[in-house]
């Protein structure tokens, strides 16, 4: 899912030149701050091979199971059209489709086989209807040769366990509150506080001289103005957790400013 809404964005944002336009991306994206789905978005590649499905978006612990089902390479199928770096693919080789499918041309061939110009036993005759004959042209070949069905699917080559994206997002949000020394929370199931919800945003990448887990970004074309606060677990239990009479969801809500510079062209 993740695949195709980065090549749609991916489609919608490339510029002639093959850059991106700004973009803002929002979303309940069911996945945790640092999970490998979050980093994949922020980061721009993951590396999924022999990946625990369970540990993608962060959100539940199954590593007690004894058997765990594991990600394999290529994630998803060439016939979804999308390559390993989240971007549709046009380029298509011809292959054979699993249902025939032919061609008006094709069969008005049978309309003067044998088969078609022999009486069935026990056809009732009907004046006008069942008692003439079809008469075959002069010209018309017995022989019929299957006509050729192929259709065509798209091929690119395949990276080996690992997705990329080029469209260089960051979050607005940091996922933790300094003054309390807190995780921010978008939304309490169960009852525990988490972050599911963000709101990503273009950027450009800055040399991290002093660490090297984490890619550091600057503002870029779009100006990140101000954002609302989040809350932390704590403070939404003091308020009866969500929904609550002054929230009636049971997601918190994120909103941000932005501004942009435009040139003259």
């Amino acid at each position: 899912q993740m695949a195709i809404l980065l090549a749609e964005v991916d489609k919608v944002a490339r510029l002639s030149d093959g850059s991106h336009c700004p973009i803002i991306l929002c979303g309940d994206l069911n996945s945790v701050p640092d999970s490998p789905l979050y980093n994949f978005i922020r980061d721009g590649e993951l590396q999924y091979h022999g990946m625990p499905a369970w540990k993608v978006s962060g959100q539940e612990d199954f590593s007690h199971q004894l058997y765990q089902r594991k990600l394999q390479a290529p994630l998803w199928p060439s016939s979804l059209g999308v390559t390993d770096h989240c971007q549709y693919f046009s380029s298509c080789h011809p292959k054979r489709a699993e249902r025939l499918k032919y061609s008006r041309d094709f069969l008005l061939q049978f309309r003067f086989c044998d088969i078609a110009c022999q009486r069935p036993v026990g056809l009732v005759l009907m004046e006008g209807v069942t008692d003439t004959k079809p008469e075959r042209p002069a010209d018309w070949a017995p022989s019929v040769l299957e006509e050729d069905t192929l259709e065509p699917e798209p091929v690119f080559p395949r990276t080996v366990g690992t997705i990329q994206h080029c469209l260089h997002l960051t979050s607005v949000y940091t996922h933790f509150l300094p003054q309390h020394g807190r995780p921010e929370v978008t939304t309490m199931p169960l009852g525990l506080g988490t972050t599911v919800d963000y709101i990503f945003f273009s950027a450009e990448s800055c040399e991290n001289g002093n660490r090297t887990d984490r890619r550091l970004d600057q503002d870029g074309t779009l100006k990140l103005l101000g954002r609302l606060s989040l809350l932390s677990e704590e403070i939404l239990w003091a308020a009866n957790g969500l929904p609550n009479p002054f929230c009636s969801s049971d997601h918190l809500c994120l909103l941000a400013s932005f501004g942009m510079e435009v040139t003259a062209p």
